[in-house]
């Protein structure tokens, strides 16, 4: 991060905003319990919900730390809303203050996502000054009618996410008169995240799909470069050293209908199990990613952790449960047109809804991108089993084994035919797990 220039800052607070004359704004310390509950419900249709309500919480890095410097809610004053009077204040009582070599780190909680004005308002500001980060989580997100004003935002350092039950808990233990009161969920909270969840992904499709030289690079970098300290612990959380014998042959089974262990049936988790193998003959770095409820996926968390190893010239093999969904598509094609040098390989055991568009195009992204994309067979589940399993014996195929891997490479080539990339793929069916790299 470059710190900003003192001259670069001069006049910044009313040019940027576009606008000559504002009043001092103030923030509020804290809101009611009721003002919260009614506010920040991420419901799908809120009704009488017309005001925003931005928690903001600043903190000031300091070496590898970070140290809070303020925190309150804005909320809209006359014809400014919450958001612009944010900006207005943090300009006169932060930067103005502070040195302009101090970075600063911003996370919003917000009760609606900014419309496109603010949007447009706020990315400027990033624009402008580049000592900031800026994360933005929203109970709600107003109708998908404005995708290139997010896209705008996020192209800046923007990191936006929809608020799930951590950001709720938090919200409500620094922002809300509690009365010492723990946070009681409210009925289907984590549905209604869901909910809201793909409602910005439907937003921010558009920049997924506008090519590298838009917004793809751009958003890989802010959501695994500029995220929050919080991603660490969880690439930490979730991360497995070896697959129990059971898991692997209930988790992997590529048998299309879920079958019943005893009276009971389980649910098919996403993992990832991932080899890197480093030149000059060093040992091969293994492990494997198991997504959590909430949480972001294995995926992600890879791309966070390999990200973190800086490292070029690899040659990297995952293999996963599931196919990625378009997001986790669109950051590894992403991750992978910004290191060209590095090889990587995808096998999936199952196809995840691979007869949607969105899916089908997230899977074009990779190979558009220079991924190998492929369905695990027999040799792909045994070597599988060999680095990633602790076995007490060599690996067993169950039932169908090989018959299901072939119906589902002829769903993907069915797949690369209809989007006219059999040509571009068509060496990816018979590849083979090479020798290590010299």
């Amino acid at each position: 991060m470059q710190p900003q220039r003192l001259e670069s800052r001069v006049g910044m607070g009313t040019v940027c905003l576009e606008y000559s004359r504002h009043r001092p704004y103030e923030p509020i310390r804290t809101i009611s319990q009721s003002t919260f509950c009614f506010h920040f419900n991420n419901l799908h249709y809120a009704q009488g919900r017309n005001d925003t309500f931005l928690c903001y919480e600043v903190n000031r890095k300091d070496c590898d730390s970070l140290v809070s410097l303020h925190q309150g809610v804005f909320k809209k004053e006359g014809v400014d809303h919450a958001e612009l009077c944010f900006l207005y204040w943090f300009y006169d009582q932060v930067l103005k203050v502070m040195s302009p070599r101090e970075e600063f780190r911003i996370t919003w909680y917000m009760s609606w996502s900014p419309c496109f004005v603010c949007a447009e308002q706020v990315a400027r500001f990033l624009a402008t000054h580049h000592n900031l980060s800026l994360a933005i989580f929203c109970s709600r997100f107003y109708y998908p009618n404005y995708p290139q004003k997010l896209c705008s935002l996020i192209q800046e350092g923007a990191q936006v996410a929809a608020m799930d039950l951590p950001e709720f808990k938090t919200c409500w233990n620094k922002f809300v008169d509690n009365g010492g009161q723990p946070f009681r969920p409210w009925k289907r909270l984590h549905k209604k995240f869901k909910y809201q969840d793909f409602k910005l992904q439907k937003i921010l499709r558009p920049c997924y799909i506008l090519g590298p030289s838009n917004y793809s690079l751009t958003l890989s970098n802010v959501c695994l470069t500029k995220c929050l300290p919080e991603m660490r612990f969880l690439v930490e959380c979730c991360q497995i050293s070896l697959l129990r014998e059971e898991v692997f042959y209930l988790q992997f089974n590529n048998s299309h209908w879920v079958q019943p262990v005893g009276n009971h049936y389980y649910r098919r988790k996403p993992y990832l199990c991932y080899q890197l193998e480093q030149p000059n003959g060093q040992k091969p770095l293994t492990g494997c990613l198991l997504s959590k409820k909430g949480r972001q996926h294995a995926e992600i968390l890879f791309l966070e952790k390999v990200r973190s190893m800086q490292l070029s010239q690899v040659r990297i093999t995952c293999y996963l449960t599931w196919s990625p969904c378009p997001n986790c598509a669109w950051q590894l094609a992403a991750f992978k047109m910004d290191h060209p040098d590095l090889i990587l390989r995808i096998y999936a055991s199952r196809l995840y809804f691979h007869w949607r568009r969105a899916f089908q195009k997230g899977l074009c992204s990779l190979w558009q991108s220079g991924i190998q994309v492929n369905v695990m067979d027999l040799p792909e589940f045994t070597d599988c089993w060999t680095n990633f399993v602790n076995p007490q014996r060599p690996f067993m195929p169950w039932n169908k084994l090989e018959k299901n891997s072939w119906r589902s490479q002829r769903r993907l080539r069915r797949i690369k035919e209809s989007w006219g990339l059999q040509d571009l793929v068509n060496d990816f069916e018979n590849l083979q797990l090479g020798p290590p790299l010299p």
